[in-house]
């Protein structure tokens, strides 16, 4: 209950500091020891699309300019005292790959988790190591870059994700923590929280440039003069050692426990389910992982379902097709883009007559990694509308997470608890859609963010909470739980059909692996 909280040991005016870092932009929130936001600011960032394949980002526009933005304007335009915040726990996109030199200073665009240029060292690593890895993970990164980039490489110090580029800024300690660290893949042994020295010598890592790792509840430094200077932070406020976006999300909606998950409508859509309690995911290494294992088999979470650019497509729909309602939504009291549009997308039955959308905009990950897939509509004739088209994206998130549970857990799933979240978890149309075709009911947590996910972690490593008890009963308020209406699966029970057909028609990857038992690579295909 809320008797975890030690709010004895507290003022009314201590806040705690939580700041995400995404793909789309920086938020930072001020929270008390109750779970209130005091104030909130997001700054809205871009990624960079260099080529096809390509995903990168302007690690110092967006991982450090943009949070010093949005740290200086919660002091100062929204009145927080830089003395009552008393930790700052800090999350972010993962995993992502941006190389600096011995000083912190980018040599290089960012490589983000959606890129796929690394998919030939993913196959070597694969055979090599006999794992699954995807171009998600950062080790097949890391070593395209030394490979690729070998004048570059040469001048490699450091290298950081998100999170960890604004603690090291923050502080000057170059760290990494023990959930991101367990998702690189082939160079890292969960248990110990140790570097696997002799993969790191067959793939020419070098050793030196990894950084010390921590479990996310960990205080592993404090703000320094400059980064004061350049925030308006106090001197010396503790910060912790990060944990990945998703993690911080999962926390902030409360779905901490073993076989709990949330339905992420994010940027990218997915499904991670907990294989453990997310309390010892946040205070040690990972207990159950062993040598070698890959991240669904050894880490705290499986991936089920998971798409690159399901919010991405909603927003690339927005853009291209939804000039109309952008407008509307600059009007004095306009309704925004996304509520218009799915109006239009009510108007029509569900499975879209017969329009069906393959969502892999960026290639596929789930249910088999297929860095070749790409977007596709299915099915359409001259009867079909705008609204059409914006439904079957809306519907295609509903498939792909079907397709991915019913792949990976052909027995059946054990799921106890789901949560929607995301930006488009706001959409009411969009979670019925969702449930109608998974048969799944699902919560939905307003207002919930990755960074009251990050500022609570930070609580625990401060010693205000010694558990997620707080948070799921006192924090976490439930607007909504979205009933699958069964008259309506029914009818999307058929279209499913069909989109798991057409997946597996159009895909190499599935006919290769599951038809022949030949391993993917670019020869072969």
């Amino acid at each position: 209950m809320g008797g975890s909280v030690m709010a004895k040991d507290l003022s009314n005016t201590d806040l705690l500091l939580g700041i995400d870092i995404g793909t789309q932009g920086v938020k930072c929130i001020a929270i008390d020891s109750k779970g209130t936001v005091k104030a909130s600011q997001y700054i809205e960032h871009k990624c960079i699309y260099p080529c096809l394949d390509r995903v990168e980002a302007d690690m110092w526009q967006n991982w450090w300019l943009n949070p010093v933005i949005a740290i200086q304007k919660l002091l100062h335009s929204d009145g927080i005292s830089p003395e009552a915040i008393k930790g700052i726990g800090i999350s972010g996109l993962y995993p992502a790959f941006g190389p600096t030199d011995f000083a912190g200073k980018p040599l290089a665009n960012a490589i983000l988790y959606s890129d796929n240029r690394s998919y030939q060292e993913v196959f070597e690593v694969n055979e090599k190591q006999n794992l699954k890895l995807t171009s998600e993970e950062l080790t097949p990164k890391l070593i395209w870059f030394l490979r690729h980039e070998p004048e570059l490489a040469k001048q490699m110090a450091m290298f950081f994700d998100s999170m960890h580029y604004l603690i090291y800024k923050l502080t000057g300690a170059y760290v990494q923590d023990t959930q991101t660290t367990g998702l690189w893949g082939a160079i890292y042994e969960s248990p110990t929280a140790s570097w696997r020295e002799d993969v790191c010598a067959k793939f020419g890592i070098p050793v030196h440039i990894l950084p010390k790792v921590f479990p996310p509840a960990t205080i592993v430094g404090s703000v320094h003069v400059s980064a004061a200077e350049e925030t308006g932070l106090m001197i010396g406020t503790p910060v912790i050692a990060g944990l990945p976006d998703l993690t911080a999300s999962m926390i902030s909606v409360g779905t901490v426990f073993k076989d709990e998950t949330c339905a992420y409508y994010g940027s990218a859509g997915l499904v991670p389910v907990l294989k453990d309690n997310l309390l010892d995911g946040i205070l040690k290494p990972y207990p159950i992982a062993e040598k070698g294992l890959t991240a669904q088999d050894g880490y705290i979470y499986d991936y089920p379902a998971y798409c690159l650019s399901v919010g991405d497509a909603v927003r690339w729909f927005r853009d291209q097709f939804g000039q109309l309602e952008l407008i509307k939504e600059l009007e004095n009291g306009g309704k925004s883009a996304y509520w218009q549009l799915d109006q239009l997308a009510k108007s029509v039955s569900p499975g879209s007559n017969g329009l069906m959308l393959l969502p892999y905009f960026q290639g596929q990950r789930s249910p088999w990694f297929d860095p070749y897939a790409s977007g596709v509509y299915f099915g359409m004739t001259q009867s079909h509308t705008r609204n059409h088209l914006y439904r079957a994206i809306l519907e295609s998130f509903g498939y792909m997470l079907r397709h991915g549970l019913e792949e990976f857990y052909p027995n059946g799933h054990s799921l106890t608890r789901l949560v929607a979240t995301g930006g488009g978890a706001k959409s009411p149309l969009w979670r019925q859609i969702v449930s109608d075709i998974t048969g799944l009911y699902q919560e939905y947590v307003p207002d919930a963010e990755g960074a009251i996910g990050a500022a609570y972690v930070a609580g625990i490593a401060l010693g205000w909470y010694k558990d997620f008890d707080p948070l799921r009963n006192d924090w976490v308020i439930v607007e909504d739980t979205t009933e699958p209406n069964l008259t309506v699966k029914h009818i999307y029970d058929q279209y499913f059909n069909v989109f798991r057909e057409l997946n597996r028609a159009l895909s190499p990857v599935y006919r290769l692996h599951h038809q022949t038992g030949e391993n993917l690579d670019k020869e072969n295909l």
